[in-house]
């Protein structure tokens, strides 16, 4: 009886012991490390030589609120790349996203308060925003994991050198989240990011993969951030899309609701490219940046990638003509142009007939342009090709259709008649009329099996030039997303449309799938006032690899300039 009570008094003690350690004289246990973390990486060299390698952008320093660079130290030069893009004046928080490399956490989320040590310098945390987030412990862990995960590691560096002043959020997103918990903690980031704040994704892209498999996963991710769209972002593969879909869905969401950032990929490279022997497994690399400011200017060649353009509806005939005959307003509209396109290779619509005479009082609805006009104004916007299948290109019959195709094609401006494949390097474009042209009322003409016949003659990748829509209704019609349907199953890779004379900015996935649509670029120039009509140019970045990244850019009224600039009748 006495031995039974003894055990039961020990095991009180120990249960006590367990419980209240001080109660019972037990030494507490010891009290958590707050000491700085120290670098995983020994020798500077590696980072200093990547910044010191790199050029800046030679224009003025614009906000950025968002940054996606990569963590493997093979992509060094583009991580430096990235971060050289960021004007951190501003910036005195940096969110950095990143994914559990070694699955550390059971929750959704891991962050820490401590502070870093980096072979360039200490990095502070916030430790009020880390301790607001831990206060959320279903859906957020305080974990030692950041001290072997080279997710963070590998650019805390370059923010120790570049904003050495900026205090961090680190956060490890598991691969075991979901978008539920990506949905929660943007709210919960959402109430600790001012205007002043950095979010920066650190994430490698497509892993494990042959050249030409990854280069079909960036493609699938380039289409997901370019349109934003969470469905597309959400249903990302992981690892084959990314090694982090949840930070990539939380950069996305927090650029478009908090900051209104359009993402812009600069750079999307390949292991295989560091490499001289084939790697039967690669690893992808993207660097964006995201900005509210960056909506109005067309960007730069950059190294590993071109830029191409494509504008809407071009007429220079009518009251165009008769206004560009003044050469000051010509220059002054030319000048603006240019300043918005920046040196982009130009696809544009054509709306009209290029003729070596126009005869005088045409109707209204006859275009006709006269042929020095059309050459001089497409060499100096470098347009290098342009749309004739439209609902004014048999204005006069098909005399004039051949003979506009043989001016162009005479000058290297590349006639896109219906239909026809064009090589333009990196990709084949096709233009298709859906509208006849002009007589009484347009109607629809195109048909599924053209559409398909067409595509399948040219080599991939084929991007599709439509005229289509009603006029001044920018939304996409049910044919026009039937006719979008069409292409996806040809194996388009990009369409983007004009006709409506006002531009939709948005471009949007086929069904949450690619390829992305920009389904009407409205006017980039014709005869009608911002009353009436709007424009917008693509942007489309073609990487060397063979992916791309798009973007819509609205542009002015220039028809408004042209009035503006034009004489002005004096006061009577």
């Amino acid at each position: 009886m006495i031995r039974r009570l003894l055990l039961i008094g020990v095991c009180f003690l120990l249960i006590q012991a367990a419980v209240c350690p001080q109660v019972v004289g037990v030494p507490s246990a010891t009290p958590p490390d707050t000491s700085p973390i120290p670098s995983l990486y020994d020798e500077p060299d590696i980072f200093l030589k990547a910044i010191e390698g790199t050029s800046q952008i030679p224009s003025a320093p614009r906000h950025i609120s968002g940054l996606t660079v990569p963590h493997h130290l093979l992509a060094v030069d583009l991580i430096a790349r990235g971060f050289s893009r960021v004007d951190f004046s501003r910036t005195d928080k940096i969110v950095i996203l990143f994914p559990d490399h070694f699955k550390r956490t059971w929750h959704p989320f891991a962050t820490t308060s401590r502070d870093f040590q980096t072979v360039l310098g200490p990095v502070r945390t916030s430790k009020s925003d880390t301790h607001f987030l831990l206060r959320f412990s279903e859906l957020v862990q305080d974990s030692d994991l950041f001290a072997k995960d080279h997710g963070i590691e590998a650019i805390l560096p370059f923010v120790a050198h570049y904003a050495p002043n900026a205090e961090i959020i680190p956060i490890a997103v598991s691969g075991r989240s979901r978008r539920r918990h990506w949905d929660e903690l943007a709210r919960h980031l959402a109430r600790i990011v001012t205007p002043q704040t950095l979010v920066i994704q650190s994430t490698d892209f497509s892993h494990y993969l042959p050249l030409g498999e990854a280069v079909q996963r960036d493609q699938m991710t380039l289409d997901a951030i370019a349109t934003g769209d969470p469905e597309a972002l959400a249903a990302l593969h992981q690892p084959k899309n990314t090694d982090a879909v949840g930070a990539q869905y939380i950069q996305s969401r927090l650029q478009q609701n908090l900051f209104h950032a359009q993402p812009i990929v600069l750079f999307n490279k390949n292991s295989q490219a560091y490499s001289d022997e084939t790697e039967p497994r690669t690893t992808s690399y993207m660097v964006v940046i995201y900005s509210s400011r960056f909506r109005s200017e067309v960007g730069r060649d950059e190294e590993g990638s071109k830029v191409y353009c494509f504008a809407g509806d071009l007429l220079l005939g009518r009251n165009v003509a008769t206004a560009l005959a003044n050469q000051a307003v010509s220059r002054k509209l030319l000048d603006s142009m240019t300043h918005t396109l920046n040196g982009c290779r130009l696809i544009v619509n054509l709306e009209g007939v290029a003729m070596r005479e126009v005869p005088g009082n045409l109707p209204k609805m006859r275009l006709g342009m006269p042929a020095p006009l059309v050459l001089d104004w497409l060499r100096d916007l470098n347009v290098v090709a342009t749309g004739v299948a439209n609902n004014h290109s048999m204005d006069f019959g098909q005399s004039g259709l051949d003979e506009t195709t043989r001016i162009l094609d005479a000058a290297g401006r590349h006639p896109l008649p219906q239909g026809v494949p064009v090589d333009l390097g990196p990709f084949r474009v096709e233009a298709f009329t859906d509208l006849e042209n002009y007589r009484s009322e347009a109607s629809s003409q195109l048909k599924e099996s053209q559409v398909k016949e067409a595509v399948a003659k040219a080599r991939p990748p084929v991007i599709a030039f439509m005229h289509w829509g009603k006029q001044f209704d920018p939304h996409p019609s049910d044919r026009q997303r039937l006719i979008a349907q069409w292409l996806k199953e040809a194996g388009v890779v990009f369409v983007v449309g004009a006709h409506p004379h006002v531009a939709n900015d948005v471009l949007e996935l086929t069904e949450h799938a690619s390829p992305p649509v920009a389904y009407s670029l409205g006017n980039f120039l014709f005869d009608e006032s911002s009353k009436m009509a709007s424009g917008a140019v693509v942007e489309l970045r073609v990487f060397d690899q063979g992916t791309f990244f798009a973007r819509v850019i609205p542009i002015p009224t220039y028809f408004d300039l042209i009035r503006r600039s034009g004489p002005r009748k004096s006061p009577e």
